[in-house]
């Protein structure tokens, strides 16, 4: 024994630990609800620390909670409910029918003086999200929500939510509003926990099956989230993937304002202007023309293949600002914006510019886009209007490929009559020069490509 150390000294206590606002913020994020919410019971000086410490339910995932889950299809006359002691009548509205279990949790909240440090909410899949409830969690002061994920919420509608969400960001909004900075609500749900850790609270504010504040993947589920969009990926969101999306001018609107998990194509369309399909460019003069398109693919950080070029104005990690980037998920428990948006660590990648965003709608990717391994050429690269022998091969792929071009035709562009032009680079969906071949003879003897 330390003849330097008291005998009567007793060891550090978990309290004290707790109180070291480094070692807090470390382990909450490990803490799943259930956990917090005993720890409360053990003693008075911990409930004390819980009620009192705001960073304790900084991020709340409500996602999988039992007392705030109602069924999508449910009839409205049932009686009896936890959240509602009298009948239900036909007075009911279907808000307070849908919203009545999220809206008890809420309250108990509210009673313990917890909802005000709620700064992170993730409410996804749940039924009981409406459109009131929104409303309420991004204008009522006692809320200081700063990230919301509403994704999959059956009950949410869309047209209402986008109205409040163009409410909120107008030019004449009182000064330090909206509260809200993030909104997730365009890709799938990632899991935020790991898939192992089941915890189940059967006393307290909720009944949680693996709902867990605070919890945090590793740095690779992080960075394999964050490589969703900056890594050569494909298609990142259905929005928009089969035509104009109503969200387009909301994004516009908020643009600044509110971040999401999706961004506009901007930067790939004024790329491109000069030499779009012409079937991409009727299409966008004739529809909502001078509101940019949502991206919905995903192309890596290489850029060109032909010179490497990103396009003008792509946002660069550390020199762009933060709000020209999606938010990846999950949600970060540090509530900030920046944390939100932050890309993959350069060292994951080799490449130099892993940490540059570069995205784009479909319209502009028409005929310069290998789908298979996501090569696209810039304008100055390739310009598929210059090929004379794209309009041979459009019509030899209208005809069932009854004939494939010879590889000297592939690599010139020559026309039937004999004259140049550009080396073709795409065909049929696939790059020429690394997966065409192989597409077709993936196909040779079984009807396929080949056959």
């Amino acid at each position: 024994m330390d003849p330097h150390t008291s005998i009567g000294q007793l060891p550090t206590s978990l309290l004290d630990l707790l109180c070291n606002p480094i070692i807090a913020d470390n382990v909450l994020q490990y803490l799943p609800l259930s956990s917090i919410i005993r720890l409360s019971r053990t003693a008075q000086p911990y409930r004390q620390w819980v009620l009192r410490t705001p960073k304790v339910f900084r991020y709340l995932d409500l996602s999988r909670a039992r007392g705030a889950y109602v069924p999508f299809i449910a009839p409205i006359d049932n009686g009896g409910h936890s959240w509602r002691a009298e009948r239900m009548d036909e007075n009911l509205t279907e808000d307070e029918f849908y919203a009545g279990p999220l809206r008890s949790v809420l309250n108990k909240l509210t009673r313990l003086h917890i909802l005000q440090d709620v700064q992170v909410l993730v409410l996804d899949r749940l039924a009981s999200v409406t459109h009131e409830l929104l409303h309420e969690i991004t204008t009522d002061s006692k809320y200081d929500v700063r990230l919301l994920s509403i994704r999959q919420c059956p009950n949410v509608n869309e047209t209402r939510l986008r109205q409040l969400l163009s409410y909120l960001c107008r030019p004449s909004r009182p000064e330090g509003t909206p509260h809200l900075q993030g909104l997730y609500f365009f890709t799938d749900p990632i899991s935020d926990r790991d898939s192992e850790t089941k915890t189940i609270a059967h006393d307290g504010i909720t009944t949680v099956d693996g709902a867990a504040l605070g919890l945090i993947p590793s740095d690779k589920a992080q960075d394999a989230a964050a490589q969703h969009w900056y890594a050569p990926a494909g298609r990142v969101t259905q929005f928009g993937a089969d035509g104009r999306s109503a969200w387009e001018e909301t994004l516009q609107t908020c643009s600044g304002i509110i971040a999401f998990d999706a961004v506009l194509c901007k930067a790939m369309h004024e790329h491109m202007a000069p030499c779009l399909h012409e079937a991409s460019r009727e299409f966008l003069a004739t529809s909502k023309p001078g509101v940019s398109t949502i991206a919905t693919i995903a192309l890596g950080p290489g850029g060109c293949a032909g010179c490497g070029k990103p396009p003008e104005g792509t946002p660069v990690w550390g020199e762009s600002d933060i709000r020209n980037f999606p938010l990846l998920s999950p949600p970060p428990h540090s509530a900030k914006l920046i944390d939100a948006v932050r890309p993959p660590r350069a060292a994951i990648t080799n490449s130099p510019h892993s940490q540059r965003l570069i995205v784009s709608c479909k319209w502009c990717l028409v005929n310069r886009h290998c789908d298979s391994c996501h090569r696209w050429w810039c304008a100055d690269c390739y310009n598929p209007k210059q090929s004379n022998k794209l309009r041979d091969l459009e019509a030899l792929s209208n005809a069932g490929l009854s004939y494939l071009p010879s590889a000297e035709e592939l690599e010139t562009g020559s026309a039937s009559d004999g004259s140049k032009g550009d080396s073709i680079k795409v065909f049929n969906g696939f790059c020429v020069e690394n997966c065409l071949v192989g597409e077709m003879m993936a196909g040779a003897g079984s009807n396929g490509m080949w056959a």
